[in-house]
């Protein structure tokens, strides 16, 4: 595998010359920072850290979009970008304004962010416009259905009624988990809520905060499936927490895995559908040995599994973004 991997390599160093990709990130994307020193051979890189946009100077024509790093006075024009790698940004603080103008900044910065990272360069990882939808859970709901994926009972609503029926009472087989994100900040920190159990007892004012809510399926572990144009990268997942493997502290253990054909191709499937070149799938494989579909991430997170394991993700994905 190792030999592969050196060859595939190989055969991405001949290409001359070298075609820029512009990596739109936050400046502590560890991720980002990884790939550009693995391949800074491979391809000339130009990084925009979205919460250091003060020190960019950007101009957007009619014809013409340029970015210039007023720090290491580097500069690139969208007629020299190939292609797009839209990580994870972030804002810049904004605390030397009064705070009823924070909202209508960030609103603006993103405008400006999404639309270079929808219009500029031939290829990409991936738009914002296609992310928009491809991480909505309520279209992937309907997109693993439509493309033979198993899928658990679930109930979206803001209706805490419906929500109690639905669970009745037997809080022990049903789960509740964020529709969005998850994320809560405060003053100096993040926290992200994670999958719970549910109880029914404590479902109050859903009104304006609706919740994503499932049936409980006993597994015997979960996959996190990382695909890049094609190529999957399956990942078993052991794990002492039953409920979530992403919760803090949490003892895991990983394993390369092999899926079933009819699952990667209805996963295949499922990405043309979307328009999606790259995406994380979240898999249970219950007791019962089938496959149930979670959700997908359109922009997850992935380095960890390469380390772990020794996966070419990173790979795959410079392939792609060059155009091999």
């Amino acid at each position: 595998m190792e030999s592969l991997k050196i060859t595939n390599k190989q055969k991405l160093q001949q290409s001359r010359p070298l075609k820029s990709i512009l990596i739109i990130t936050n400046s502590f994307d560890k991720t980002a920072t990884y790939i550009e020193k693995k391949y800074d051979k491979l391809a000339n890189f130009f990084r925009l850290n979205v919460d250091k946009i003060n020190q960019y100077d950007i101009t957007v024509r009619q014809d013409k979009i340029s970015i210039k790093d007023l720090t290491s006075k580097q500069s690139i024009s969208s007629e020299k970008i190939y292609s797009v790698y839209y990580r994870k940004i972030s804002f810049p603080s904004l605390s030397e304004y009064d705070s009823s103008y924070h909202l209508l900044m960030k609103s603006e910065i993103y405008s400006l962010i999404r639309g270079i990272a929808d219009t500029v360069g031939s290829k990409a990882l991936t738009r914002p416009s296609v992310l928009a939808k491809a991480d909505n859970k309520i279209v992937q709901l309907k997109a693993a259905q439509e493309c033979g994926l198993s899928v658990i009972n679930s109930l979206i609503t803001n209706n805490n009624f419906e929500a109690k029926r639905f669970i009745g009472d037997n809080d022990a087989n049903f789960i509740v988990k964020p529709l969005s994100t998850g994320k809560i900040y405060h003053q100096n920190k993040m926290e992200t809520i994670q999958t719970n159990l549910v109880e029914n007892k404590k479902i109050l004012n859903l009104e304006k905060c609706p919740s994503y809510f499932q049936n409980y399926v006993k597994k015997s572990f979960e996959l996190r499936i990382t695909v890049v144009d094609g190529r999957l990268f399956p990942v078993k997942i052991i794990s002492k927490d039953k409920i979530d493997w992403r919760s803090y502290k949490n003892q895991i253990e990983y394993y390369k895995a092999k899926v079933p054909v009819n699952i990667e191709q209805s996963i295949k499937k499922m990405m043309f559908n979307l328009n999606i070149k790259f995406a994380a799938f979240d898999f249970i494989v219950g007791t019962d040995n089938k496959y149930y579909f979670l959700e997908l991430n359109a922009n997850g997170q992935w380095q960890w599994l390469e380390k772990a394991l020794n996966i070419p993700i990173s790979l795959e994905i410079v392939r792609y973004l060059l155009g091999e």
